[in-house]
């Protein structure tokens, strides 16, 4: 992203910081199991940037930003409605935030993820956690 300059300097948006805001918003859609590669992981991560960073990839040109968000969706969603949600509440966050011009949010479904793989990730998490 280009510096912009303000009255006592200037201000750079990092990609991290992109990709940060694309991962909480993704994280509030209903349906949305996780954007990164499971809940085991994810506590480990808990407190860190990497925390939504996970499965999210940007590229900035100029004021202008494209996306690829790689999500698992809950058994029983519409998959369509889904990653739609993900790509407005993605695409109305980064341009209130930032003022950056969002071109693309290419969302990918990498799985569903039922009942039975959430219990699964519930024991793991409790063992790791113990």
């Amino acid at each position: 992203m280009e510096n912009e300059n303000f009255e006592y300097g200037q201000v750079k948006i990092s990609d991290d910081v992109v990709i940060i805001i694309a991962g909480i918003a993704t994280s509030t859609v209903k349906g949305v199991y996780t954007a990164r590669t499971g809940v085991a992981d994810g506590i480990t991560n808990l407190f860190t940037k990497n925390n939504y960073s996970k499965g999210i990839k940007v590229e900035i040109n100029e004021n202008t930003v494209v996306l690829d968000i790689f999500i698992n969706v809950e058994y029983g969603c519409k998959i369509n409605e889904v990653a739609k949600e993900v790509q407005t509440t993605v695409k109305k966050e980064i341009e209130t935030m930032t003022d950056l011009t969002v071109a693309a949010v290419n969302v990918h479904v990498q799985n569903i993820i039922t009942d039975k793989d959430k219990d699964k990730d519930k024991i793991e998490a409790e063992i790791i956690t113990n």
